[in-house]
């Protein structure tokens, strides 16, 4: 994926978004170091799409985990191995 960097000012940002029609995400910039991005619609709802998918995976694992029994007592700890 190409980017494109431009440096934060109304002018440079105006031209850049006349200039890109969003066909790529924009990455501004301030002093050289990345701020914020710019990017399409569709693009948003699919970055928003996989971090809803990642929160349900990491709700089933916690889940799961929760399911797991909390401590188990030294005595059982040497039976399940035999010491």
């Amino acid at each position: 994926m190409t980017y494109r960097y431009i440096d934060i000012n109304h002018e440079n940002l105006q031209a850049a978004l006349e200039d890109a029609g969003l066909r790529e995400p924009i990455i501004l910039q301030k002093a050289g170091k990345s701020m914020a991005a710019i990017v399409t619609l569709e693009e948003l709802e699919l970055l928003q799409e996989i971090e809803a998918l990642e929160d349900e995976f990491d709700l089933k694992v916690v889940e799961e985990a929760m399911k797991e029994p909390k401590l188990v007592p030294w005595e059982e700890v040497k039976l399940r191995l035999g010491l």
